[in-house]
């Protein structure tokens, strides 16, 4: 799984470089805490990769949860299905290869916010974090089917 930590390494990349952009200071915690989440991945062990598994789903959820009560519901999206993903991957739910077809949903709605920059450059940096996590995921289902 080596292409997924760089794709997602370079949406973090992205991410921090646009640490600047991303306004109310709740946001740039969650980029920085997506961050570590991402660096803390690479240790394999018990603890630490258990906890920034987990620590990730859940700044996804606290960013959905922060979109939804704001009206920014591409945001909303992005942050559900990222959320849903993780839950689906840890809780080893059926359907997970149909979740991870339909990340086509949120990188569509990202390219949307790509379009639209003007209006989500506030969080655009905590959005492209999150869509480099569903491209990989869905990289991963496409490269099953391609097996």
């Amino acid at each position: 799984m080596l292409h997924t930590k760089i794709i997602i390494g370079i949406g973090v990349l992205i991410g921090l470089l646009l640490f600047n952009k991303t306004k109310p200071d709740f946001l740039k915690v969650i980029l920085i805490g997506l961050s570590i989440c991402y660096g803390l991945g690479y240790f394999a062990e018990f603890p630490i990769g258990t906890v920034a598994f987990m620590s990730f789903g859940i700044l996804a959820l606290v960013f959905a949860i922060w979109c939804g009560k704001n009206n920014k519901w591409i945001g909303f999206i992005i942050g559900a299905f990222t959320f849903l993903s993780y839950v689906w991957m840890f809780l080893s739910y059926p359907y997970a290869n149909e979740l991870k077809l339909m990340m086509l949903i949120p990188i569509i709605c990202y390219v949307w916010t790509l379009i639209k920059y003007r209006n989500y450059a506030k969080k655009i940096s905590v959005l492209t974090i999150l869509v480099s996590y569903e491209i990989s995921e869905f990289l991963i289902i496409i490269g099953t089917w391609i097996k």
